[in-house]
C-alpha cells in the first residue's frame, strides 16, 4: 500500500513536469527570429513574438555572442517602433541591453523584454539597434534596422466579421423574401381561382333562381289549366237519350 502511494505521487509529479515543459515549449514557440547578423567580433540575433494585438504584449529577446578576444560593449540599445493606424510612427519601447561591459570569447548574453502595445497601433512593428563596441583599441558602430512583430488590425477584423455576419443575414433575408414572394404569388393565384369560382357560382345561382321562377310559373299555369279544364268538364250540359 505504501509503495502504491509513492508510485502515485511520482506519477503526479511527472505529469506536472510534463505540463510545465509543454507550456514552456508553447511560450518559446511563440517567438520567431526576425534579425540575425555577424559583425567583426560580435554576432547579434533578435527573436520576437510572431504577432500581437493592440492593448496586448509583445516579447523581444536580444542575444549577443562574442567571437573575438578583447571585446567591450560600450552600449547596446534596442528601440521598437509601431504605427498608429498603420501610418504614424511612434516609439513603443527603448531598452539599454548592456553598457560598458567586457565579454569573454564565445560568451553569450540574452536579454528579454516585454512591451505593451498601445491601442490604435497595428501593422508591422520596426526594430532599431544601436551597437558601439571596441575590440582592443578599435571602435565599431552598428545601427541595423529590421521589421518585427505584426500587430493585428483587430478593428478591421471586427468590421470584416460584422460584414460577414451582415452579409449572411442579408442572404438569409433575401432567401426568406424570395420564399415569401413565392408564397404570395401562390396565394394570389389561389385567390384569383377562388374569385373565379365565386363568380361562376353567382352566375349559376342566378340561373338557378331564374329556373325556379320559370318552374313556379309553369306550375301555376299548369294548375290553372287543370282547374279550368276540370271546371269546364263539370259545367258541360248533360245529354239525355
Amino acid at each position: 500500500m505504501r509503495y502504491r502511494s509513492i508510485l502515485i505521487v511520482v506519477l503526479v509529479a511527472l505529469s506536472l513536469v510534463l505540463v510545465g515543459a509543454r507550456n514552456t515549449d508553447a511560450q518559446m514557440s511563440d517567438l520567431q527570429e526576425f534579425f540575425s547578423a555577424k559583425y567583426g567580433g560580435v554576432s547579434l540575433r533578435v527573436d520576437a513574438s510572431r504577432e500581437a494585438v493592440p492593448g496586448g504584449n509583445m516579447t523581444v529577446e536580444v542575444m549577443v555572442n562574442v567571437t573575438a578576444v578583447g571585446v567591450r560593449i560600450e552600449y547596446l540599445n534596442v528601440s521598437v517602433y509601431g504605427f498608429i493606424n498603420g501610418r504614424e510612427q511612434i516609439q513603443l519601447n527603448s531598452t539599454i541591453v548592456m553598457a560598458d561591459k567586457r565579454l569573454e570569447l564565445h560568451e553569450t548574453t540574452e536579454s528579454k523584454n516585454t512591451i505593451i502595445v498601445p491601442n490604435g497601433v497595428w501593422g508591422i512593428t520596426y526594430g532599431q539597434i544601436l551597437l558601439r563596441y571596441t575590440i582592443i583599441d578599435l571602435s565599431y558602430l552598428q545601427t541595423p534596422g529590421f521589421p518585427l512583430t505584426t500587430v493585428r488590425n483587430v478593428y478591421l477584423e471586427n468590421l470584416e466579421s460584422q460584414f460577414r455576419s451582415l452579409n449572411q443575414s442579408h442572404s438569409l433575408l433575401s432567401e426568406s423574401f424570395r420564399n415569401l414572394t413565392m408564397e404570395f404569388d401562390n396565394l394570389s393565384q389561389t385567390y384569383t381561382e377562388l374569385q373565379g369560382n365565386y363568380s361562376q357560382l353567382q352566375v349559376n345561382a342566378v340561373d338557378l333562381d331564374n329556373t325556379r321562377r320559370v318552374a313556379v310559373i309553369l306550375t301555376i299555369t299548369t294548375v290553372f289549366f287543370v282547374a279550368t279544364t276540370f271546371y269546364l268538364v263539370m259545367r258541360r250540359p248533360k245529354e239525355y237519350w
